[in-house]
């Protein structure tokens, strides 16, 4: 709000009334400020909609009051919004210092401003640039997968490293803020329609863990919960509670495995939707969504293997001709997208294999192999593998089995 000077200070939280509107002030302002900033929850929409409703909004209409004090009639009123677009718009400058956000930047270096997803998305909206071909079903699937997957992916991950960033060590009075930036990484992964259990019918990154652990037979035993979330969300809860101790150096390393575990979904989709286009048959419709799965996923694997992004893209771009879409079929997408996997910080455990029925894998889709850990020992009678250093505590005992299954 643009106002008249302050009379005095205003203090950060105090509550602002215009009318029947009511809000809180976001940050403190000094005496003699021409401007506040306002949080308020209300029906107002002003941006992005092409229907507006501002019944609900502050104007430049009426007196203003703030801890029961007025401040007089604002002369201008700009309501902000943060949206998904902004989640990308917003990223060169919020995001450039963080970890993952400079791989993706570098990938998708054509878009200088680095507003990589944004770009894309719009691209499906006004059916330009990568979608300048597409029919509308493909414009659907690249506007909500990259929306969903590309744009609140890394937001996720940047208010993760934000909280690091805000992290005070041996000031554990300090970390209010670096908490609440944790709490909201979390709920951006989770979503508002998951519901207080996660059994609801949500849109985001949760709700895509659990529909591609059906996919790909990697829920958590009895139920239709994905392993994914059952593995991050104990290690949500441990970074906040490092954060809260004060122990900053420990959420680093559990955001990197947090980051590896947000990015099986993405090769999951990956590989379903390439099976669907070089084996069943796809359209339009499943080449979208393989191109915005791998659009996700290609700067990681780009950094691990610039080969094995080049074999990827060739047959998932969205620019490429549909008489080349999987060109070089389905093993050679799958090869190429597992020799990264240790590099990604997954296994092919994580991955599992595309289910046609029950138990059955489709035919090329199977779950690769781990390879053994480099100085496994093997039991001559059970293939128990057994690390070095687990070998030498059980000391005797394994010797003795060794021996005894030899005779």
């Amino acid at each position: 709000m643009t106002v008249s000077a302050l009379p005095s200070d205003l203090a950060k939280k105090a509550e602002v009334i215009q009318g029947s509107n009511k809000g809180t002030m976001k940050k403190a302002a000094s005496a003699g400020a021409t401007s506040i900033e306002v949080s308020y929850t209300s029906v107002c929409k002003e941006g992005g909609l092409a229907t507006k409703d501002t019944s609900g909004c502050f104007t430049d209409g009426a007196e203003v009051t703030v801890g029961g004090v007025s401040i007089g009639t604002p002369t201008k009123v700009e309501n902000k919004y943060r949206t998904l677009a902004g989640f990308s718009t917003a990223a060169k400058k919020k995001m450039s210092g963080w970890k993952t956000y400079p791989v993706y930047a570098a990938y998708y270096s054509q878009y200088a401003d680095g507003d990589y997803a944004n770009q894309r998305v719009l691209a499906a909206l006004d059916k330009t640039g990568i979608c300048s071909a597409c029919d509308d079903a493909a414009r659907v699937q690249i506007a909500k997968k990259t929306s969903a997957y590309m744009n609140v992916w890394m937001y996720v991950i940047h208010e993760f490293e934000d909280a690091i960033a805000d992290c005070k060590s041996g000031c554990i009075d300090c970390n209010d803020d670096p908490v609440h930036a944790w709490d909201e990484g979390v709920a951006f992964y989770t979503g508002t329609l998951e519901g207080t259990d996660g059994s609801g019918s949500g849109k985001l990154l949760h709700t895509l863990a659990d529909k591609r652990c059906g996919n790909f037979g990697t829920c958590s035993a009895g139920d239709k919960k994905s392993d994914v979330n059952a593995k991050l969300f104990p290690l949500f809860t441990k970074g906040k509670i490092a954060l809260q101790q004060s122990k900053c150096d420990e959420v680093r390393p559990l955001l990197d495995t947090i980051v590896s575990h947000m990015s099986i979904p993405l090769v999951q989709g990956t590989l379903r939707y390439a099976y669907k286009v070089a084996k069943l048959q796809g359209g339009s419709k499943e080449f979208a969504e393989g191109a915005a799965f791998s659009a996700a996923i290609l700067p990681r694997v780009h950094a691990c293997s610039a080969d094995a992004a080049k074999t990827i893209a060739a047959n998932l771009n969205m620019e490429i001709a549909v008489a080349d879409r999987m060109k070089d079929g389905m093993a050679a997408v799958k090869t190429a997208i597992e020799s990264v996997y240790k590099c990604l910080g997954i296994t092919c455990a994580d991955v599992g294999g595309l289910i046609s029925t029950g138990t059955e894998y489709y035919e090329g889709a199977e779950p690769c192999t781990d390879a053994e850990p480099e100085g496994a020992v093997t039991t001559a009678s059970e293939g128990v593998h057994v690390q070095p250093a687990t070998a030498l505590f059980l000391g005797l005992p394994i010797l003795a089995h060794l021996v005894a299954s030899v005779q």
